[in-house]
């Protein structure tokens, strides 16, 4: 019981500890020349971020075509699959069946012969003979009881979209592009780490 509770510490510590985050801080540099070169950096970084959101849209747009389109033989080999599941769920409850029966009728041969064993002196007596022997039939019976197949995922159009946009992204590394550019600019990059939840 002692480990349990360690970890229970632990987790509760960990969920009550500060969370942090780093945040760039951009330091101006002193120059007209380099304040001039800092924005022209504004300017890439704009233009920058424009084309990559541009790019993320058709990326949508493209995705949500290609997922409709495939959808219709999706649906297909969906009810394909759902007649094998049928044919090898129909399988499985005969098999599950006659398993119970085997299981029940062993369970209850077990507990007659535990019983006359526990009212012998004799643990070597036939009764606790067949006990034992039972027991490790039941074992054996349990470590081959039948599973049920698993049903299938009826496709949904919704997440089939979902899925096939999640690689669409507006991140094309325009920030990253910009505070080198800042940087060869004189400009300079501070990194300050501040708390944003459970501060004390």
């Amino acid at each position: 019981m002692k480990y349990p509770l360690i970890g229970l510490v632990a987790l509760l510590l960990t969920a009550c500890s500060p969370k942090y985050v780093v945040k760039t801080v951009y330091i101006q540099p002193s120059t007209k020349q380099e304040k001039v070169c800092v924005q022209e950096c504004n300017v890439k970084r704009q233009t920058c971020q424009i084309h990559c959101n541009q790019k993320r849209d058709n990326c949508l747009v493209e995705a949500e075509k290609k997922a409709k389109e495939s959808f219709p033989s999706m649906l297909d080999e969906y009810d394909y699959i759902m007649h094998q599941y049928e044919r090898e769920q129909n399988r499985y409850e005969v098999e599950i069946a006659s398993w119970d029966r085997n299981h029940h009728h062993l369970e209850e041969k077990f507990q007659t012969y535990r019983r006359l064993c526990d009212n012998k002196k004799d643990r070597k007596s036939y009764e606790c003979r067949r006990a034992r022997e039972i027991d490790s039939e039941l074992e054996s019976i349990e470590a081959i009881e039948p599973t049920a197949p698993p049903h299938p995922h009826e496709p949904i159009l919704a997440e089939e979209i979902k899925k096939a946009q999640s690689s669409c992204s507006n991140n094309c590394g325009c920030q990253d592009d910009y505070d080198n550019c800042f940087v060869s600019c004189g400009g300079t990059l501070d990194y300050k780490k501040i708390c944003v939840e459970n501060c004390n």
